[in-house]
């Protein structure tokens, strides 16, 4: 039975021909054991949990192992299952049987690869990259759902190669809408998510009494309208419930959670509410204007 690095470098092997050199943008050839090194040289090899470290530098990011560790439960809780069932449903009726995906900002993997055992369900051959520059979230990637590329990567230099990807994931994450442009095929579309007006709107009440009780998407999706084409735009909103004993892990992963001062973060600990608005924007771009 091969170990989960084993099941990851076959998946790194599998699509080397997506991957570039942070470097120099070069292709990759393999030298075993584990090493990926471009025409000039430049070389990576296959950290022991199974991914790849793609940076040109060592970047520190305040996102712990005690967050991804949080976020993880509350994804596998289903808080957010109504959102990926559709945006599998999106990536499904493009009908096509092989499909090349890239998950910009994966954090610790749950949504990935969620969304990819969805669509092999369905019957589609589907090569997955994880892209995050937070080393400590793709590390429990890797850890967690092997068989998928993980790479620690910075998005403004994303190590792929250009015109590759069939679909761009961003979900409440970072863009880089210059390197989307270059990723995408012709026929390819960036899916991004944000929040709507009334997400998480029940926490956002009990800490803010002012404008910020809710949330306005304005500025980021004008500035996605400047890069690409919008094709399509979906609003999903739902009510999830979410236990007592998830709750604490629900502020630690949220930015929400990091500035409540510690008599209200306790004061919701001992009574949190019992379910929390959904409420997300599905973008679809593409570049079509640039044809």
């Amino acid at each position: 039975m091969l170990s989960k690095m084993e099941i990851n470098k076959l998946a790194m092997k599998e699509s080397m021909t997506l991957l570039a050199c942070p470097i120099c943008g070069g292709e990759f050839s393999f030298s075993e054991p584990n090493s990926f090194i471009c025409k000039n040289h430049h070389g990576f090899d296959i950290a022991k949990p199974g991914y790849l470290h793609l940076l040109k530098q060592v970047h520190k990011t305040k996102y712990d192992q005690a967050l991804f560790e949080s976020r993880k439960k509350v994804i596998a809780s289903g808080f957010f299952e109504k959102l990926i069932e559709r945006v599998t449903e999106i990536i499904a009726e493009t009908k096509k049987e092989e499909v090349v995906i890239y998950d910009a900002g994966s954090g610790e993997g749950s949504h990935l690869a969620r969304v990819v055992k969805n669509l092999q369900e369905k019957g589609r051959h589907v090569q997955a990259i994880g892209l995050d520059i937070a080393k400590e979230g793709v590390k429990q990637a890797a850890r967690d759902y092997p068989g998928i590329v993980w790479t620690v990567a910075d998005l403004a230099n994303c190590p792929t190669q250009t015109e590759t990807a069939d679909v761009i994931l961003n979900i409440l994450s970072p863009s880089n809408y210059e390197e989307f442009k270059r990723l995408l095929k012709t026929d390819g579309f960036l899916l991004k998510v944000v929040p709507e007006a009334n997400y998480l709107r029940e926490l956002r009440e009990f800490i803010y009494v002012d404008e910020k009780s809710s949330y306005s998407n304005e500025s980021v999706t004008s500035r996605l309208a400047e890069k690409l084409t919008v094709e399509y735009v979906e609003r999903v909103t739902y009510k999830a419930p979410i236990a007592n004993e998830l709750f604490a892990d629900f502020l630690e992963m949220t930015p929400l959670g990091w500035h409540i001062d510690k008599d209200k973060k306790s004061e919701l600990l001992i009574n949190p509410p019992k379910e929390l608005t959904v409420d997300l924007k599905i973008i679809i771009a593409n570049r079509a204007h640039l044809l």
